[in-house]
């Protein structure tokens, strides 16, 4: 099993599960491992934070959390995306600003294909 697929199962189970305590940082930790090697520690962690931000405030207060998002988000990054997992607008668009905050860091071949891939799938204008 690969490391995304791994991390997309665990984020299921949470959020499919009773909440616990610990998850969230659990799912941040992985979202951050996994999305380091493409847009750097902090910028992981700040895209982590922003898409968290994005599922509270489409929840509410005590609402629950889609945390498969991040996964999703962790796929793409790492060039393991498909059709079937669906990031909104918004979401698109702070994977966007993440990219464009890290690339002066990041390998200009990996950057090159994770704008391409935004510009065909109409998110990048």
């Amino acid at each position: 099993m690969r490391p995304v697929e791994h991390y997309l199962s665990q984020l299921d189970k949470m959020d499919r599960g009773a909440p616990q305590a610990g998850a969230e940082e659990t799912a941040v930790r992985g979202f951050t491992d996994l999305a380091a090697a493409v847009i750097g520690r902090d910028g992981a962690r700040d895209l982590c934070n922003a898409l968290l931000g994005l599922q509270r405030e489409k929840t509410g207060p005590g609402g629950r959390l889609s945390r498969i998002k991040l996964g999703y988000a962790a796929a793409f990054l790492l060039g393991e995306y498909d059709d079937s997992m669906e990031l909104d607008t918004e979401e698109w668009e702070e994977i966007r600003a993440a990219l464009e905050e890290a690339a002066g860091e990041m390998d200009l071949d990996t950057l090159t294909a994770l704008m391409g891939e935004l510009l065909s799938r109409g998110k990048l204008y």
